[in-house]
């Protein structure tokens, strides 16, 4: 019988000790495991977590000479933290019907333990591997979960126990259903509170990733990708992923995002005294209304990095969206240093220079310094450059373009992202 309850302070004590250990050896972490919302669950055998980032705790196994030392205890908590940060619950989900609950957990649990083993981590004896399931390391918990149940295999029944969980439970409960599998006896919904806090949100569970992808990041930056920093494989290729811009038919958005910015500024008639209105009655003198020209300038990121296929291909999206416009459009080439404005009519007139550093702030300013004033920014870049400190007065859209595209672009800004040459021809 598994009874969930709220820690005792000597269980917090030792919980503490665990999260600590497990952040000596793996800091970029720390966002998500001090996120998690622990819960006593006598006779779970294990540790396993929920759909709302709730960490479930045998007490007996945590730093006791009957279960896990406290080292031991703060590997499965890096073990359970991989459940939430991957997703697996929702991606177990998107499994082909019905899903085979513990072939997914085991599944999932190869795909963590590979990048855990690698990272040096002390896991409990026992663990699932992809080796001992008879794949290779580095796959995806999908490939894994297709090599133990392929296409149109039969099913384990939904309603027997498992043979593990992946991290050293033996009692026959798996990770939880933040892990894909069946819900642990007890499974608490997202609004109770036993004293810990409610079970998080998607939206807040969704920024404890993006902190905990960046810090991964950080980390890799920091150490140079060599020695005691070395990332695993696995969590780099997450990391990268969970950053990336979401990849849409960037077309039809840049044209729409342009589109409203140019209509916006254009709606923005005065009303001028320079001649009488036509449709002013008999004896009444009226003023007439005029649009004021919209300027549109595109700052051209010149880097070594960028490629000339795909900055053609945007710019010509761009000029198409213009051309059914009044707008005056300028073109801006930028490294670390800024061209002045030009005036163009034609994309095929632009002529790119430079491959120095990159600043786009330097572009920007230009382009706010130019007379007539910009009403709408478009910047073409693959990133990593630094960008103003505030909100712009106009709008400031940020084409990101090439593969390795960094979006570090500020939240008020609008960002598309703009798929390779490449990959728009194999799609």
């Amino acid at each position: 019988m598994i009874e969930v309850r709220a820690l005792t302070a000597d269980e917090w004590r030792r919980l503490r000790l665990a999260r600590m250990a497990a952040v000596e050896t793996m800091p970029y972490y720390a966002r998500a495991l001090f996120a998690l919302v622990p819960v006593a669950a006598d006779g779970l055998g294990t540790f396993a977590v929920d759909k709302h980032m709730r960490l479930y705790v045998d007490p007996k196994m945590l730093g006791t000479s009957d279960g896990w030392d406290i080292p031991t205890a703060g590997a499965v908590l890096l073990h359970e933290v991989g459940h939430v940060l991957r997703e697996h619950a929702v991606r177990a989900d998107a499994m082909d019907a019905p899903v085979d609950r513990q072939c997914w957990n085991i599944a999932a649990d190869a795909e963590i333990n590979d990048d855990l083993l690698a990272a040096g981590l002390g896991l409990p004896e026992g663990v699932v591997t992809p080796a001992a399931i008879g794949c290779q390391d580095g796959h995806a918990a999908e490939v894994y979960y297709r090599h133990l149940v392929p296409p149109g295999a039969p099913r384990t029944p939904q309603g027997d126990p498992g043979d593990g969980d992946g991290d050293g439970g033996s009692d026959g409960f798996g990770c939880g259903s933040g892990a894909g599998d069946k819900p642990v006896p007890g499974e608490l919904p997202a609004a109770v509170d036993l004293g810990s806090g409610t079970g998080l949100s998607r939206a807040s569970a969704d920024l404890v990733r993006v902190a905990v992808a960046r810090a991964v990041q950080a980390e890799m930056r920091s150490y140079g990708g060599a020695g005691r920093g070395t990332m695993p494989a696995g969590i780099a290729r997450w990391a990268e992923r969970q950053l990336a811009p979401a990849v849409v038919p960037w077309p039809k958005v840049l044209r729409a995002a342009v589109r409203c910015a140019v209509e916006d500024q254009a709606g923005q008639v005065h009303h001028s005294w320079r001649r009488p209105n036509r449709r002013s009655p008999a004896g009444v003198i009226l003023p007439t209304l005029r649009a004021p020209k919209i300027t549109v300038d595109l700052i051209i990121d010149t880097s070594g990095s960028m490629g000339d296929g795909d900055l053609a291909a945007a710019l010509s999206e761009t000029r198409a969206v213009l051309r059914r416009t009044t707008a005056r459009v300028r073109v801006l080439c930028c490294d670390a240093a800024s061209s002045t404005p030009r005036e163009v009519r034609s994309i095929s007139d632009v002529t790119l220079t430079g491959g120095g550093g990159t600043d786009m702030r330097v572009g920007i300013d230009a382009a706010l310094a130019a007379r007539p004033a910009s009403d709408v920014i478009v910047v073409f870049t693959d990133g990593g450059t630094p960008w103003p400190a505030h909100r712009l007065g106009v709008p400031l859209i940020v084409a990101l373009i090439g593969t390795h595209a960094v979006d570090s672009a500020p939240a008020w800004a609008k960002t598309v992202r703009v798929t390779p040459a490449a990959e728009r021809s194999a799609a």
